[in-house]
């Protein structure tokens, strides 16, 4: 003989288990998706410093220049970008070994509740020097 009736969906200690799951993982869902963002926005400011210290010493580096210069150069730039924070811009114009190096420090923005996300940038080159004709 078959029996017909209400066939059972879920036993009755399980009743509320999925409620409970998902409040559970939603936010650990939440949290690594905003990583993934977060990722971004870092990855973002990395490069806005990389090219600011890139322009500072390009500006610098000019036989006539001077650290202003690098100074204006990175403010170009990362006025800009918009996202980095706490910028520090450091330029050293060194003529005794030729060099023009540039340090720029910022925070990214972050969406995370925990954890800082510093950016540091860093670029050297040499400072050009006028070699007249008769010289080259």
């Amino acid at each position: 003989m078959v029996r017909r009736g209400r066939l059972p969906t879920r036993l009755d200690d399980e009743a509320g288990v999925t409620s409970t799951e998902v409040a559970v993982i939603m936010p650990v869902l939440i949290i690594v998706i905003m990583m993934v963002f977060q990722v971004g926005m870092f990855w973002h400011a990395k490069q806005a410093a990389d090219v600011a210290a890139e322009e500072a010493v390009e500006a610098a580096q000019v036989a006539i220049a001077t650290e202003a210069d690098g100074y204006s150069g990175a403010a170009a730039i990362l006025g800009q970008a918009g996202n980095l924070t706490n910028t520090v811009v450091t330029v050293n114009r060194d003529i005794a070994t030729g060099t023009v190096t540039v340090v720029i420090t910022g925070d990214a923005p972050s969406i995370i509740p925990f954890g800082s996300w510093s950016v540091t940038a860093q670029a050297q080159g040499s400072i050009e020097q006028f070699v007249p004709a008769a010289q080259r």
